[in-house]
């Protein structure tokens, strides 16, 4: 079986302490303020979303200002337009529980807020569909004391689209919040098998896997996301990931998502 590509990395922290005898307080500049968008669209009614906030200031260490008085709409290609609106339970967070995004469709986003008006837009190509789940055991002594898993998610390319992935997990209903993205660029057409190896999978879990299919914009912004992550402590001083909304930070896209579970033996 030819395997499709995919890229992976596990983000991992490294802990410094430093000791100092004397305090310098250093003169900064106040930075702009920035809109955060994060816009999800999915193919499955009431799991779309849009979170919007406003970066703070060098000087205060609070966490981000929600946004709760934006207008947001989703509007597709036949003008068929739907209003998020503000879920009171989740400051900043807009919801459509009827919305439900379609295969091989366009989507414009324009969000009204703070005395801006972003607009974006992303596609959709076909649902991708997961074939099964499959599994190799590991027995004790290769970094656990118990028998453990790997899980392999297995599926076929289509082959008539350039593709963009993202495949996310679950182990007893805790994310693996890992990225394991990728394209078929090596394997356009091609059967596709990648195993879920940051997280550890034991006897009698539950594993719950979606494989996400997004377009290119989308996918540029997990991908230059993911390099800032993963670039460490020591790594180049990380820039903005690549956004598709124009005066904000963040990203607005549409995902086709298929699923599948498994409890291991």
């Amino acid at each position: 079986m030819k395997k499709l590509a995919l890229q992976f990395a596990a983000i991992a922290v490294l802990a410094l302490s430093f000791s100092c005898e004397k305090v310098i307080d250093i003169p900064l500049n106040e930075a702009d303020q920035e809109i955060v968008v994060e816009a999800v669209g999915r193919n499955f009614l009431g799991e779309s979303y849009v979170l919007l906030s406003k970066t703070g200031s060098v000087y205060d260490d609070s966490g981000f200002e929600k946004l709760t008085d934006a207008v947001v709409t989703v509007t597709d290609q036949d003008g068929v337009e739907t209003i998020f609106t503000h879920d009171p339970l989740n400051p900043g967070k807009y919801i459509a529980p009827d919305f439900a995004a379609m295969p091989n469709s366009a989507y414009s986003l324009n969000i009204v807020t703070d005395g801006k008006t972003l607009t974006s837009s992303s596609t959709t190509n076909s649902i991708p569909t997961l074939d099964s789940l499959s599994y190799i055991a590991v027995p004790p002594g290769f970094g656990s004391e118990d028998t453990t898993f790997l899980l392999f998610y297995n599926f076929v390319d289509n082959g008539d689209e350039t593709n963009f992935y993202r495949v996310k997990a679950w182990v007893n209903g805790k994310a693996d919040n890992n990225y394991y993205i990728g394209d078929d660029v090596l394997g356009n057409g091609q059967p596709a098998s990648a195993p879920i190896f940051a997280t550890e999978i034991k006897s009698k879990d539950t594993v719950h896997i979606e494989l996400l299919s997004m377009d290119e914009d989308t996918y540029k912004y997990l991908f230059t996301l993911n390099s800032n992550l993963s670039s460490g402590a020591f790594g180049a001083t990380p820039a903005n990931p690549v956004t598709n909304i124009d005066e904000a930070i963040g990203y607005f896209g549409v995902y086709m998502v298929d699923s599948m579970s498994i409890v291991m033996p």
